[in-house]
């Protein structure tokens, strides 16, 4: 177990200097970060400002923000896959190319954005029929079977071009195919973000007794040293994890690995599943709803 885990760890240690190499692939979720906050102030700026406080309307505006920000979310992520790829092909594109090439996909993201927040619509409602324990717990499952599900969601929407249902049947049969021991990749690229996301929340509860005997400036300069590092590390979290399914995904589908990544260590941090007269298995069937990254 911990040899399968120690070869995860080896791949994922060689996307994180792979990902260190391409520097700017950090831009993308810099960008979506900003244009979601933008987004976000102008939607309910602008909520505010009509003082229309309509429950329907609530709703819908809900329902709104969710298009919004999945489009947006997806929209970056696929140009960072786009980028990704032109580089591993030793064809780097500067991120207004790989925004562009990205927006041939607009009607497939929208679709993609609209299913999202119908089914986060859906969770949502049925955990407001929970309890407190009930909506939480429910909640956590949904949300990490979703996350499951759609793992593979942005590559198969830029080489399938299917809408949302079989979008999530590739995403969802990929997985069964070819789930195994990607698990210690996956910890390690979580393990060495969650190294910088603790680091900057120890320093901003730090800041704190700084602050309280008068040393304000000082209090706040540390302050802001933790959250540029809860920051940098909620960023590389994002990158590695993605970076590491689309080597996966590509590799799979019998493409070419990038630069300091062999086929040994894939191979050893992959095993497929065992067909035993059918596709299901631990997942269940096969393109069956969402599963339980």
């Amino acid at each position: 177990m911990f040899e399968n885990i120690k070869s995860g760890w080896k791949l994922g240690s060689a996307i994180r200097k792979l990902v260190f190499t391409d520097k700017k692939l950090f831009l993308f979720p810099i960008i979506a970060g900003i244009i979601i906050i933008v987004e976000t102030v102008a939607i309910f700026g602008s909520f505010l400002l009509l003082n229309n406080y309509n429950s329907y309307i609530d709703i819908l505006l809900v329902f709104l923000y969710y298009i919004v920000v999945y489009f947006t979310s997806v929209y970056i992520l696929i140009a960072m896959f786009i980028s990704f790829r032109d580089f591993g092909k030793k064809q780097p594109v500067s991120i207004s190319k790989a925004m562009s090439e990205t927006s041939k996909y607009l009607l497939l993201i929208f679709e993609w954005a609209l299913f999202e927040s119908i089914v986060t619509m859906i969770i949502r409602a049925i955990e407001q029929r929970l309890g407190p324990i009930g909506a939480t717990i429910f909640g956590f499952a949904a949300s990490m079977a979703m996350g499951v599900a759609t793992a593979f969601a942005i590559p198969v929407i830029v080489d399938k071009r299917t809408g949302p249902i079989s979008t999530l049947k590739e995403s969802t049969t990929f997985i069964i195919k070819n789930f195994g021991k990607t698990f210690g990749g996956l910890v390690y690229t979580e393990l060495y973000s969650i190294m910088f996301v603790i680091a900057g929340v120890l320093i901003l509860v730090a800041s704190i007794f700084v602050i309280l005997p008068s040393y304000f400036v000082v209090g706040v300069s540390v302050a802001l040293i933790g959250l540029i590092i809860l920051v940098f590390g909620s960023l590389l979290g994002y990158i590695l994890s993605n970076i590491y399914r689309f080597v996966l995904y590509d590799y799979m589908n019998g493409g070419k690995l990038p630069s300091g990544i062999t086929e040994d260590m894939v191979n050893s941090s992959i095993k497929k599943r065992r067909q035993r007269g059918g596709t299901g298995g631990m997942f269940g069937g096969s393109g069956g709803g969402f599963v339980s990254q």
